[in-house]
């Protein structure tokens, strides 16, 4: 372990593990219990077409990938509520044309670019001091908004209809969650890939789902399973060679299946439990 820490560009990694899986594991609690995994999806997609088009170009990979997550927030948000069309058609609409134009630049792509293969499957080792700084900084605007907006978004994740009778602006508190996911999307884009990156959203939340029902458990649980899984992942890939970001999905694939099992032994062993009591 020692020797691993002896590299500088391995320091940067684990450091970029932690932030990221907090990040992403934070903000998919609420992607997981509202039902968002589609959308982040075709953010993602657009994500990866604005980095295509970044490097065809010359310009900032950074910048184009905010840009095309904020133009897929707002494409899907306007499809959905000016058209007769469900959410989940909005999505797969500019979802399927969002990877369309990603291949499209891909493969405009005048010469072989092997920062795009980063963006696509993810490297964690490759992450820059300036990349820290910049999931450090939309780490901690997760974070504030998500705790200044807490109550608000708990009661219209459980009780959207209620919320909005009670005054509080629910398409407004959906949008700023997606705006939130997709700024977590796009810094975690070349630390674990556009392939990879909605995993590690979902997993961590959905594992911790499995075993608890409060809010804000399920939450510290998310992190904690983010962090760990990543970080984790990052020594394993380092030692076998592997890719960082599928080490990563697979030990959080693990945890998952994991939860899930322990949770049907729990709901299972209940019964049991009753009829010992009553004996």
């Amino acid at each position: 372990m020692s020797e691993l820490l002896a590299f500088g560009f391995v320091q940067k990694g684990l450091i970029g593990a932690a932030l990221i899986g907090s990040i992403c594991s934070l903000i998919g609690v609420f992607v997981v219990l509202r039902g968002m995994s589609y959308i982040g999806s075709g953010i993602a997609h657009g994500c990866l077409a604005g980095v295509a088009f970044a490097f065809m170009m010359n310009w900032s990979p950074l910048v184009m990938s905010i840009i095309a997550a904020l133009v897929m927030v707002v494409l899907i948000e306007l499809i959905s509520r000016k058209s007769s069309l469900k959410m989940d058609t909005s999505i797969g609409v500019i979802f399927s044309i969002a990877l369309a134009l990603a291949v499209l630049f891909i493969g405009m792509l005048r010469k072989y670019t092997p920062d795009i293969m980063s963006y696509l499957f993810g490297n964690l080792l490759r992450v820059t001091v300036m990349d820290l700084w910049v999931m450090g900084g939309i780490g901690i605007l997760v974070a504030i908004l998500l705790l200044l907006f807490f109550k608000e978004l708990q009661f219209s994740t459980f009780d959207p209809e209620m919320a909005e009778l009670s005054g509080i602006p629910a398409a407004l508190i959906s949008i700023m969650l997606s705006v939130l996911m997709a700024l977590t999307i796009v810094v975690s884009l070349q630390a674990v890939g556009e392939l990879l990156v909605l995993a590690l959203i979902v997993l961590p939340a959905s594992t911790a789902y499995q075993l608890t029902h409060s809010l804000k458990r399920m939450m510290l649980i998310s992190v904690g399973l983010g962090v760990f899984a990543s970080i984790l992942g990052l020594i394993l890939a380092f030692y076998l060679d592997a890719p960082t970001g599928s080490t990563i999905v697979m030990i959080l694939g693990i945890t998952f299946f994991t939860a899930l099992g322990l949770r049907r032994i729990r709901v299972q062993s209940k019964p049991a439990v009753n009829s010992l009591n009553k004996n």
